[in-house]
């Protein structure tokens, strides 16, 4: 993505030699004792970028000038500045494409020969160079500049433990607006310039346009139906509507109730019939149970009349006295007859045929009787579903009718009072529309009122992740408000329940939140964050301390997110906690303040 990074800050000097701190693109630590040069870096580096340092050094350090090397994130190169103490002038020696070399002046000038330094910084963020943003509430325009965005990127010791917003104070009134626009370009990479306010007035009005368009539509379709409900009425003229609902209402209770019972009967008669049908089933059965007996006591009968027959005959017949073979004198064998069995066995068959016949003629008239009952039944039940299908139902049917055209009196009635009421409405409507336009004020920029819808959810998120990361003591939740443009911790305002100590470290991490923001969602991140003293404060002899696992939540915070873009910190060598930094790929410089072998004293050379 586009940005720089920080690689190098000389301080020049032909009389003393040149004294240089280098960076890393991630976690730089610049730790040092009290006046050993710490804060002389921070300054050389405001130097170049422009901002509020005129001069870096004392006039006894005899030192002239400031180098300092940048590269770009996303393009190959660097881009080496030298100026010199007393010089609005920058000499710009650039490999990165799309910045040139040559020599640049510090603030812009109309007509200037030379370009604006404000060019090479906007264009390492990927930005235009001569983008313009709005500076007051009527929409009046500046170019953007570095100098406009310091703020946010650069914390110095003289802010840190500010009361007040870092971002938005108070006593810089004239320039939030402008610093607000600014940075609301490099969330957005929009403007909100003039054409953005009149587009909001044209949208206004053509929203107030389409209102009372859509407002006269409905009064005039609310005009035409009740025209319409009106001519129904005419038809009820001179007609008791109440009188007459009763009357209809009563009579359709009459006939449901001659329904309900038609219906009980018709149940009560199909039940009936059921009963009959079953009846019906069960003589046919014992019919045909009495056919079949009635077959074999007939053929029992026959069998018993031949064997009778059989008998008769053989009475007739002599028995052989010689054997047909041998003619040898047989004795004949004494014969038993079957005649009185046979005679016996034909009268018990005969009475129970006799009996057989009898109780068929009993089946067949119980059936004959179950018919005729159920023939009477069906015709009851076609009657009365008839009855029910011609008469009752269509009467059932004719007297909702009735009672429906009725209610729709009272309901067209109801809907006109409804109609006059909202026609009543829509008539204010439109005055309040017309008041509207009456009263409309020109456009005013506000920049809060264009932030990102995910910008404040984001930043108080932002606010509680890092503090509870960081193991702020006490901690309950964190949230950040866009009124004050600051952080809250536990509902409190830093500047009325902290000392300097914990302001100097919510400072530090507001501008932590903004530095993840950037990374997240901004369209134009520069990348390089500058925190002089994050811990400044809680030695002041006032009382307040802080926790050790405060301080040390919060450096190990800093190692930890080394990915979200450079950040320069410069502490005092009394507060930093002990923690293996280099481990982390931090790039550490530390001023001594002892000409000890292997240490460095300060930042410039033979200044003490």
């Amino acid at each position: 993505m586009p940005g720089f990074y920080i690689k190098k800050v000389t301080a020049n000097s032909a009389k003393k030699g040149d004294a240089s701190v280098t960076f890393g693109k991630g976690l730089n630590i610049i730790q040092g004792r009290s006046d050993s040069g710490k804060t002389c870096v921070a300054n050389c580096i405001d130097f170049i970028y422009g901002g509020q340092t005129s001069k870096p050094f004392k006039d006894s350090a005899q030192y002239d000038g400031v180098t300092m090397i940048v590269a770009a994130n996303d393009e190959p190169g660097d881009v080496t500045l030298r100026r010199s103490v007393g010089k609005n002038q920058v000499e710009v020696d650039s490999t990165v494409a799309g910045i040139e070399s040559g020599i640049y002046d510090v603030s812009l000038r109309k007509n200037a020969k030379n370009p604006p330094l404000n060019e090479v910084w906007l264009r390492l963020i990927g930005t235009d160079p001569d983008v313009r943003i709005v500076t007051n509430s009527g929409f009046e325009t500046k170019r953007l500049t570095w100098k406009n965005l310091l703020r946010v990127f650069y914390l110095d010791e003289g802010r840190v433990d500010d009361a007040e917003s870092i971002v938005e104070p108070s006593h810089r009134y004239m320039e939030n607006t402008l610093f607000l626009s600014a940075l609301l370009y490099l969330f957005t990479g929009r403007t909100f310039t003039e054409t953005d306010a009149q587009e909001k007035s044209e949208i206004k009005k053509a929203r107030r346009k389409a209102v009372k368009d859509y407002v006269n539509r409905k009064i005039q379709d609310a005009a035409a139906r009740k025209a319409e409900l009106e001519e129904k009425l005419h038809l009820f003229d001179g007609i008791d509507i109440d009188a007459q609902i009763e009357e209809a209402t009563n009579a359709l209770d009459e006939t449901r109730r001659k329904i309900d019972r038609a219906l009980e009967e018709s149940q009560r008669i199909l039940s009936s019939i059921s009963s009959e049908e079953q009846r019906i089933a069960e003589c046919n059965v014992l019919l045909n149970r009495y056919n079949r007996l009635s077959d074999q006591y007939k053929a029992d009968i026959q069998r018993l009349s031949l064997i009778a027959e059989g008998e008769e005959s053989y009475e007739g017949i002599n028995p052989p006295l010689l054997c047909p073979y041998c003619d040898n004198p047989i004795t004949p064998r004494k014969r038993q007859t079957y005649m009185e069995s046979a005679r016996v066995t034909m009268e018990r068959t005969m009475d129970q045929l006799n009996g057989l016949v009898d109780t068929e003629k009993d089946v067949e008239e119980q059936k004959k009787e179950s018919e005729n009952n159920l023939e009477k039944l069906k015709s009851e039940r076609d009657s009365l579903e008839a009855k029910i299908k011609m008469e009752l139902r269509p009467q059932e049917s004719k007297q909702i009718d009735i009672v429906r055209s009725y209610k729709a009196y009272l309901q067209v009635t109801a809907e006109i009072g409804v109609i006059e009421s909202y026609s009543a409405d829509f008539g204010r409507d439109l005055d309040d529309i017309e008041n509207e336009q009456k009263n409309d004020k020109p456009a005013e920029y506000h920049p809060k009122e264009y932030f990102p819808d995910d910008f404040v959810p984001a930043m108080s998120g932002y606010a509680q992740e890092i503090l509870e990361e960081c193991h702020y003591s006490g901690l309950l939740k964190a949230n950040f408000d866009l009124t004050k443009f600051d952080i809250v911790v536990n509902g409190e305002d830093k500047g009325t329940s902290h000392g300097k100590g914990y302001r100097s470290y919510l400072n530090t991490v507001m501008i932590l939140m903004l530095r993840k923001y950037l990374a997240n969602h901004a369209k134009f991140n520069p990348g390089s964050f500058i925190i002089d003293t994050p811990l400044h404060g809680f030695d002041d002899g006032v009382g307040e301390d802080i926790p050790d696992s405060m301080r040390a939540g919060l450096y190990r915070y800093f190692m930890a997110h080394q990915d979200e873009g450079q950040l320069i910190i410069i502490e005092n060598l009394d507060h930093i906690p002990h923690l293996d930094y280099e481990a982390s790929d931090a790039t550490v410089t530390t001023f001594e303040k002892t000409n000890e072998p292997g240490k460095r004293y300060g930042f410039l050379n033979g200044v003490k």
